[in-house]
Formats: structure tokens, C-alpha cells, sequence
């Protein structure tokens, strides 16, 4: 039979081996942690990003469907070239007429206004539009034609690394 003699002297750590193991726990520590922050800050910019490119299609797209879907547009009221752009549409159903797409000069949303109903904000509050110009490609004796510039910002103060900008032009016939 095999005896181990051992004395109290031998059991435990060294002061050695005892640091070198925090070092090595402390290493795997501050990589996971600066792994973890990277990925925090990486999720936040893509969130900056995608809020921006769905508040800017949905806007286009109600942009859209408000415009086909009136039966003329009032070229006196509306503010054609300009940043921001007024449109005026005129609609055949007495309830919605007049229908005012613009911009609000306090908070920088998207606005509709549907006859006399209250004003509805398309964009939500953490982007603001920037840009928002409608062109009258209308030409004599044709359907009448709009032009919509649209530019959409994420509204950022504390980070501007996670700013994000969209733009978006399209042209728009209104159905007659």
C-alpha cells in the first residue's frame, strides 16, 4: 500500500499562483465586459436606424395613398418648392375636406389634417422631419402629379454617433 505524506505546509496556493489566477479571471472579465458593450452599442445603432426607415416609409406610404386618393389638389393654398411644403388636397368626401399634409413647425412631426377633425401625427417623437418639399409636376390638360421630398432624423442629443438620416423622393398621380 501506497501512503501520502502530506504536511499543512503543502496545501493551498501560493501567493504566485494566487495572483496569477485573479489576473487570468480579471482578463476574461474586462473582455466580456467590453464584448457586452459593443454589442450594447452596436444594438443601439441599428435601432437609431431601422426607427428612422420605418418612420420615413410610412409617411411616404400615407403620403401616397392621401394623394391618390383625392380628387384634385388645391394649387393656391398649398406651398409648392418650399422646405417645409404645404399640400392642400381637396377630397370628395365632405368629411375629409380639406386634407393638409405638413409639418410641424414646434415639433418637426409629420401632420395630417382631415376636414374638420383633429390633427393626427404620423412620425413619432424620436425622429424629426427635416425635410418636406412637394413639387406640382402637373402639366397642363393631365392628371395632376405631385413630387414628395421627405427627409426623416432620429432626434438625438447625448450620442451622435447613433444619428441616422433618411431620405426618400417619389411622385405620386392622383387617380381621376
Amino acid at each position: 500500500m501506497l501512503f501520502f505524506n502530506k504536511n499543512l505546509s503543502d496545501s493551498g496556493f501560493t501567493l504566485v499562483e494566487t495572483l496569477i489566477y485573479i489576473a487570468i479571471v480579471g482578463g476574461i472579465m474586462v473582455t466580456f465586459i467590453s464584448f457586452s458593450l459593443n454589442i450594447s452599442g452596436a444594438h443601439e445603432k441599428v435601432y437609431t436606424s431601422q426607427e428612422v426607415q420605418a418612420n420615413a416609409r410610412i409617411a411616404l406610404d400615407l403620403i401616397t395613398k392621401k394623394i391618390q386618393s383625392a380628387s384634385s389638389v388645391s394649387t393656391t393654398a398649398s406651398v409648392f418648392g418650399a422646405n417645409p411644403g404645404i399640400l392642400y388636397l381637396v377630397m370628395s368626401s365632405s368629411t375629409l375636406n380639406p386634407t393638409i399634409i405638413s409639418m410641424s413647425s414646434n415639433t418637426s412631426s409629420l401632420q395630417i389634417k382631415e376636414g374638420v377633425s383633429s390633427t393626427t401625427t404620423v412620425t413619432s417623437n424620436v425622429v424629426s422631419v427635416t425635410n418636406l418639399v412637394f413639387n406640382n409636376w402637373s402639366a397642363s390638360s393631365t392628371r395632376e402629379n405631385i413630387g414628395v421630398n421627405l427627409t426623416v432624423s432620429y432626434v438625438t442629443s447625448t450620442h451622435p454617433e447613433y444619428q441616422s438620416s433618411q431620405s426618400l423622393q417619389t411622385s405620386v398621380s392622383l387617380r381621376e
